[in-house]
């Protein structure tokens, strides 16, 4: 009777470190889900973050061939709309890397 009772308790070991195994690999393969999505979304963002930089200097450019002074080109409202918007996507950028951190040292 003690071989079939060992061979009980080391069966149900083994399938509590299977659930166990395949329980953290679950956990893992939603981790680089989730950092892989945060990826993307960095992606868009300095794709957006290229395009206002270019709209911002296109601006200046055309306002100071335009003959407009640098003091009005600095204080454009156009340009001050323009920096506003890349300081918040640069706020989401940073907060996406911030998790994305977070996320790596819950590994």
């Amino acid at each position: 009777m003690g071989l079939l009772q060992r061979l009980k308790h080391d069966l149900k070991v083994g399938l509590a470190t299977l659930r166990h195994g395949t329980a953290q690999a679950a956990i893992r393969a939603l981790e680089e889900t989730e950092l892989l999505r945060i990826r993307l979304e960095i992606r868009k963002l300095d794709q957006q973050l290229d395009e206002l930089y270019r709209d911002v200097g296109e601006r200046g450019v055309n306002l100071r061939d335009g003959g407009e002074p640098v003091e009005r080109v600095l204080y454009d409202a156009e340009v001050g709309r323009l920096v506003k918007e890349i300081q918040e996507l640069k706020d989401a950028r940073e907060k996406l890397e911030s998790e994305m951190t977070e996320i790596r040292t819950d590994v």
